[in-house]
């Protein structure tokens, strides 16, 4: 009976948030006093503070291949070396040829992570999934292919909510549809890594500097709200 109850209660409220924030609410916020920034300011940007921890940045995908001894200041050369020389780059969770070439999609730093320029390779432009074989993985990552023998890519557990998180916000900042197979597993990766205080915090770091936040980071019961991305 107590289950009975609680499960009304959820549903109700939901159903109340529901009638309180829209799609079109939701859109809205994404948008809101989004500044456009350079590709090339905003790599810096990601590797002197937004993903640069006590001066280390790791690679979200492999995070045991990190670069130490990163300067919060750093020049156009050191950047270059870090993609070079340490084998780190950014990654387009929503990749570029699917509609991430263009600013201010292009440089929205709410979908842009460090990754390791191999595991980047691997990822190419190809879907999240729940990978059934693999053609190679490192520190959890996998390429490989799915239930349906397509190839994709699994990132490791503890950034799949950020993957989540992160194509939602660029479907409905963008207008752009996520296939219904990839939907379902990352409404799945949402609930199994849910927003923690480092994400929260890095969300607010690039709110400072671009302007606009992730709705579902701040509200991640909003991603409920929306039935189809």
């Amino acid at each position: 009976m107590k289950n009975i109850i609680s499960l009304f209660i959820i549903l109700f409220s939901l159903s109340t948030l529901a009638q309180e924030v829209s799609r079109a609410t939701i859109t809205e916020m994404a948008k809101r006093n989004h500044v456009a920034l350079s590709y090339q300011d905003v790599k810096k940007v990601l590797f002197s503070t937004v993903e640069n921890i006590d001066g280390v940045v790791c690679s979200v995908y492999t995070p045991s291949q990190c670069q130490k001894r990163y300067y919060k200041d750093p020049t156009e050369l050191e950047i270059k070396r870090a993609e070079q020389g340490f084998n780190l780059n950014i990654e387009h969770t929503w990749p570029q040829s699917k509609g991430a070439k263009e600013l201010p999609a292009n440089s929205d730093m709410h979908h842009l992570f460090v990754t390791s320029k191999e595991s980047n390779s691997k990822r190419a432009n190809l879907p999240f999934c729940n990978a059934e074989y693999d053609y190679w993985q490192m520190d959890g990552s996998i390429y490989g292919f799915d239930q349906f023998s397509q190839d994709c890519f699994e990132p490791q557990d503890l950034h799949k909510g950020n993957v989540a998180r992160a194509m939602f916000y660029f479907s409905i900042r963008y207008n752009l549809p996520i296939d219904e197979d990839q939907e379902v597993t990352l409404r799945a990766w949402h609930k199994l890594d849910p927003v923690d205080n480092r994400e929260l915090e890095r969300n607010e770091i690039i709110r400072a500097i671009q302007g606009n936040s992730n709705p579902f980071i701040t509200n991640p019961e909003f991603i409920n709200i929306i039935r189809d991305y």
